[in-house]
């Protein structure tokens, strides 16, 4: 309820929603729905996310938070 967490919040949905367009489709779809009709893209898509997910969680936010 401070500045600091709307502006994280804004800013968090302004990238999945440009990562959901950009990646042609939400994570849990492609993870979902494409991984079990057996869809090579989403099999790639959802690994691709889950990267992104744990090199953000490990690696990017302990810098990002220790400048704000």
């Amino acid at each position: 309820l401070s500045i600091k967490g709307l502006i994280f919040f804004v800013i968090g949905g302004l990238l999945v929603g440009f990562g959901t367009r950009y990646g042609g489709g939400c994570t849990s779809g492609h993870a979902i729905m494409g991984i079990s009709s057996l869809q090579w893209p989403s099999l790639v898509a959802t690994c691709c996310f889950m990267l992104g997910g744990f090199f953000m969680t490990h690696l990017l936010f302990p810098i990002i938070f220790k400048l704000f």
